[in-house]
């Protein structure tokens, strides 16, 4: 379980920090070499679309790891233990199906996209919904076990 934490808390946390710095650099770059030294930065802006686009979905992962994606949570709390409980497995399990419909709709998106790039990076433009599917994929391992420990926890409520 500790790798799966270090692993949550680089793609979630660690990585979206860099790939900022990275966005604000070329974006920065981009616009000195242009308005000072008339000479654009080739790919700048596709390299800041992409390296945004990813903190995005790795930013996703770090939400869902510190629990900051649904804000029911005070009209839930406001249940008995059980019945909280059971809403929040209940809520996990929902979050974790709509993510699983976000990874179809994103496998979707890389069969079409394949053939298209960036075209100054020549980067294929499917690297952007690989994102999403792995930040989908993150989020439906964390609900789920979450999930499992609500459960847990609402059936040792009764005992």
């Amino acid at each position: 379980m500790r790798i799966v934490n270090w692993i949550g808390e680089l793609a979630g946390s660690v990585i979206p920090v860099i790939l900022l710095a990275l966005v604000i650099i070329s974006v920065g770059a981009d616009v000195v070499g242009r308005n000072i030294f008339s000479a654009p930065i080739f790919g700048a802006s596709e390299v800041a679309v992409l390296a945004f686009v990813w903190l995005v979905w790795l930013g996703v992962i770090g939400a869902a790891k510190r629990d900051d994606l649904m804000g029911v949570r005070y009209f839930v709390d406001l249940l008995p233990p059980r019945g909280r409980h059971l809403v929040h497995a209940t809520m996990n399990i929902i979050v974790a199906l709509i993510a699983a419909g976000i990874i179809y709709a994103a496998i979707m998106q890389i069969r079409t996209a394949r053939f298209t790039t960036f075209m100054s990076i020549d980067v294929p433009k499917w690297v952007m919904s690989v994102g999403l599917a792995i930040s989908m994929a993150a989020i439906i391992v964390i609900y789920l076990a979450r999930a499992w420990v609500e459960l847990k926890q609402a059936r040792s409520v009764h005992r």
